[in-house]
This record gives C-alpha cells, structure tokens and sequence, in this order.
C-alpha cells in the first residue's frame, strides 16, 4: 500500500484529535439546532469514528492484498481506533478542561470503527465465485 494513498486518513485523524482535544464549555446558545437531538453527541462520535476506519481502509481495497490480508487490515484499524477513542476519553478527564470520561462515548466509538469494519467487509472484500458442481 501506497503511502500517500493514507493523506485523507491522516488528514481526518488529526481534525479529530483537534476536535476531541477541545476545551469544553456547557453554554451552548439555545438556538443551535443540535441541541435539540437527544444524544447529538453520540450521533457525532458514531460517525467521527466510522469515517475515520472506512478512510484507513480504502487504501487496503485499492491495494493488490488478498481478501485475507484485507480482512486483518480492516480488523486491525478497526480495533485501534475503539483504543484510540478509549484512550481520548482518559485525556479528556486528566488533560482537557472541562471535558470528562464517558463510558457511552466510548460506546459510540465502538460502534462507529465496527460499522465501517462492516461495511467495509461487505463491499471492499472480493467475492470468490466458485464453480458449480
């Protein structure tokens, strides 16, 4: 695989530690449309994590691995970005002013890296044809 084939994947895992590393603050105008989604939050670590996995993934469907070197890859980004998260949510609670740990954004996280492990499983893995007996 190509390294510069990652930039995309680079480029989006340091707006998320930017993203993930900001000083929180509880005084949100009452006129953002977000606030009004219960578990916004959750929704924007789902999908923080989920686009984070598929863009480490995409360089391993365009590269000439087999489907079992593929499915190792998908794997291993996948389960490191659920350790990444884990491990943002600790700095969040010691480093970062007021941001704390939350189990459910790990959760979220979770969630996120194995639905684009599943998704990316579905359509990047090619299918063998096997012959009909």
């Amino acid at each position: 695989m190509k390294l510069i084939k990652f930039i995309p994947a680079f480029i989006f895992l340091i707006i998320t530690v930017v993203l993930l590393c900001l000083p929180g603050t509880g005084q949100f105008p009452a006129s953002w449309w977000f606030k009004k989604i219960p578990q916004f939050d959750k929704l924007v670590h789902i999908g923080m994590f989920g686009m984070l996995c598929f863009l480490f993934h995409l360089p391993a469907w365009k590269s000439s691995l087999h489907n079992g070197a593929r499915q190792r890859w998908f794997w291993l980004i996948s389960i490191g970005a659920i350790a990444y998260g884990t491990g943002m949510e600790f700095v969040q609670r010691e480093l970062i002013v007021n941001r704390s740990f939350e189990e459910a954004d790990i959760l979220a996280d979770s969630v996120g890296a194995l639905g684009a492990l599943a998704l990316s499983q579905t359509i990047f893995l090619r299918k063998i044809i096997t012959p009909a007996i």
